[in-house]
């Protein structure tokens, strides 16, 4: 099963789907999959230098001046990005000791900055951007365990990620308060045609009554491209929101199992299941044998699959 700390936080990130706080949630969730000291956050695009997006207090403006003032030419995540621009997972062992030019970001940025190893984690592009978190450890390289344990919770935080894109894209121009690092800032979007479909507040207190956005875009169009998306859900909808309880109530389950579901994709283990349903730790574990068999499902992993790719789907 995924790793109890990414289904603890997981609720979380799916409340703030559509909003400025979403990326600090899901990034928390993602975190939750193993042990580090602290997250950062950028945005890298295929042209121009990274742009951070912190949210940890224990990396403070000062490290990402240094950062983009004498490192960032040797940062491997760079070239990564731009000659692959595929979201996921990509542990600093692996790519940056098989060229000398990243030494300088080895053996000279990340002492500087108190760091030994870190995990980037590349969500699904916008255009041809993507915001990546970055889990630094200051005292010890990371495991093997624990970047596999990263990658196996991906596509759960990827699905999400993209239903929070929709719900972003679906929104009245400046609805989101501050801004969303996954959009970054531009002043509007565009179709292919020209048409604004999209805008900020800053762009609207420009007073450009001639840029109203269009509502007509294609629905079918790739939440994924900033210049032809629009939410499958319809123009100037409000955002859904998803809530387990909703879902599990449609699957054809006993009160009981609904109970054991929902603990379940809260992050919940057996132990704490029976303590909370004042049952046994056998019957938690009959009860979802059962449900797995209903279901159609191998166990847990499969359980919470099933909810993120029906999350994804309502987007």
């Amino acid at each position: 099963m995924p790793p109890s700390g990414f289904l603890a936080a997981l609720p979380s990130a799916m409340d703030a789907v559509g909003t400025e706080r979403f990326e600090k949630h899901l990034a928390d969730a993602i975190g939750g999959a193993l042990e580090y000291d602290f997250i950062t956050m950028a945005r890298y695009s295929v042209s121009g230098k990274p742009r951070f997006l912190i949210h940890s207090h224990t990396f403070p403006s000062h490290m990402a001046e240094l950062y983009l003032s004498q490192f960032v030419d040797a940062d491997p995540y760079i070239e990564h990005w731009r000659s692959a621009e595929e979201p996921g997972v990509v542990w600093l062992q692996d790519i940056a000791f098989s060229r000398n030019r990243y030494r300088t970001y080895t053996d000279e940025f990340l002492p500087q900055i108190g760091v030994r190893d870190e995990i980037g984690v590349f969500m699904p592009a916008v255009g041809r951007d993507s915001v990546a978190f970055f889990y630094n450890n200051r005292q010890r390289l990371f495991t093997p365990g624990e970047v596999r344990d990263v990658r196996q919770v991906f596509d759960a935080g990827a699905a999400l990620y993209r239903v929070h894109i929709r719900a972003l894209l679906g929104q009245e121009g400046g609805a989101v308060r501050g801004g969303s690092p996954s959009l970054g800032s531009p002043p509007r979007l565009t179709s292919d045609t020209g048409a604004t479909i999209w805008f900020t507040n800053e762009w609207s207190a420009q007073e450009r009554p001639d840029l109203a956005p269009e509502r007509n875009v294609d629905a079918e169009a790739s939440p994924d491209d900033y210049r032809s998306t629009l939410a499958r859900q319809g123009a100037g909808a409000a955002p859904r929101r998803h809530s387990a309880r909703s879902w599990i109530a449609g699957l054809g389950l006993t009160p009981r199992e609904r109970d054991i579901v929902e603990a379940t994709i809260k992050g919940m283990g057996n132990a704490e299941i029976a303590a909370t349903l004042a049952l046994s730790v056998g019957n938690v574990k009959n009860h979802k044998r059962r449900i797995y068999a209903k279901l159609d499902v191998r166990g847990e992993r499969d359980l919470l699959g099933m909810y993120i790719d029906t999350v994804a789907a309502r987007g």
